[in-house]
């Protein structure tokens, strides 16, 4: 079957071209053996990876930084799910397959508030193992203070020694944090794709 403009149809010379090549587009649809939807080219959308991103700031760089790698994950094809420290646990952590950190450091080293208690629980004697997970941190600081990025180099050390694998590097940003951001996303990236071709 095949669906047409009949001649004597009430339209106009381009009302009728653009109904043939609508009607053409059905016909390809319903009969693939003619040339038509078998043979189309397949555009498929990369398979991606669940990622959970975790930020801790003092001021929102973090958050900030957060979402804009949250966007560009996705664009990759992955599944990113944006969390605030303050509502995650250790437990959380082990349902979690790739973690990615932003966090920056406070005062003297210490971890911002919203990252405070995550921080501490990953460091107790009773932290669980995180052996599948895989992690990268992005550390921002301030290099005018001694304890340059503490809080992420805590964080970066800490997951490792509970088992997980890092998937980049750590990254250090000083107050000036796009190309340094740019390099860690390029990184992950990378590391992530490897991980769905494998």
């Amino acid at each position: 079957m095949s669906l047409t403009v009949p001649n004597t149809a009430p339209f106009s010379g381009p009302q009728k071209m653009w109904l043939k090549g609508y009607l053409d587009a059905i016909n390809c649809a319903l009969n693939p053996a003619s040339g038509g939807a078998a043979s189309a080219p397949v555009v498929s959308v990369p398979a991606g990876v669940p990622v959970t991103i975790l930020w801790g700031s003092q001021t929102g760089n973090s958050e900030s930084l957060g979402k804009k790698l949250s966007k560009a994950l996705a664009a990759k094809g992955h599944s990113p799910t944006l969390r605030d420290m303050a509502a995650v646990s250790p437990a959380d952590l082990t349902n979690a397959e790739h973690v990615l950190i932003i966090t920056s450091t406070y005062g003297d080293g210490e971890p911002p508030d919203n990252a405070a208690a995550l921080h501490a629980a990953l460091h107790a004697a009773d932290a669980p193992v995180l052996a599948s997970v895989n992690y990268s941190v992005l550390a921002l600081g301030d290099s005018s203070y001694p304890d340059f990025c503490k809080c992420g180099h805590d964080f970066d050390t800490c997951l490792a020694s509970l088992g997980a694998q890092r998937l980049a590097p750590i990254v250090e940003c000083d107050v000036d944090y796009d190309q340094p951001f740019a390099s860690w996303i390029s990184q992950v990236e990378q590391a992530l794709g490897s991980l769905v071709a494998a």
